[in-house]
């Protein structure tokens, strides 16, 4: 269950980037801490969102949440795309730029500190998430502005409110536990009325 509190890293408003190479400031954060945990995504599921999402060198992906930069990376080592990161946490976003450098990615990969809930998503043509539901929900006028055809994957809690194209369970190698993943494809089809089992597997 401690999965679950993943992404809630990036609440707080955020508004001046911060990109590869720089180091993040020790007091820019408007005086909050992060409101949950990290618990970072085992890397054999990372791999599959990006297979579910058919990632190729010619999208651009963002990750709400970032963390330590490991899907942003990712992407990047195995399809060659553009892609970029976004957290509110400063600790994460320093190991997000020591794992870009470390996997020399400098040229593909960049991370901002900024408030999810302000980024323009619409160059995105993939989005990755790994978040509570009533942040997924919160985020759906956002993500209704994607291009579209671009595709969203959401790491064990759907969009409340949208029915997945498809959904897979696996279990990880890494930490021996089931994991759930959701497709969509924008437009979203958001229903009238949400129920409290849409973020269920």
């Amino acid at each position: 269950m401690f999965r679950m509190i993943l992404f809630f890293t990036a609440l707080t408003l955020w508004q001046v980037p911060l990109v590869v190479g720089a180091a993040p400031s020790d007091d820019d954060s408007g005086g909050r801490t992060p409101d949950v945990v990290y618990v970072g995504t085992p890397s054999d599921v990372v791999t599959r969102m990006l297979e579910l999402a058919e990632v190729t060198r010619d999208d651009v992906l963002y990750d709400l949440g970032c963390g330590d930069g490991r899907i942003v990376v990712r992407a990047a080592k195995l399809f060659g795309c553009r892609a970029i990161g976004y957290d509110i946490n400063p600790v994460r976003v320093r190991e997000s730029l020591e794992n870009i450098q470390r996997n020399n990615v400098q040229d593909l990969v960049t991370v901002e500190r900024r408030d999810v809930f302000t980024v323009d998503l619409t160059p995105a043509t993939v989005v990755t998430l790994y978040l509570l539901p009533e942040m997924n929900a919160r985020l759906i006028p956002q993500l209704q502005e994607l291009k579209p055809g671009s595709r969203i994957v959401a790491h064990d809690y759907g969009i409340r409110g949208v029915t997945p194209e498809k959904t897979i369970t696996m279990d990880s190698k890494v930490d021996g536990v089931p994991h759930y993943l959701y497709l969509y494809t924008a437009p979203l089809q958001v229903r009238k009325k949400p129920t409290v089992d849409d973020d269920d597997p």
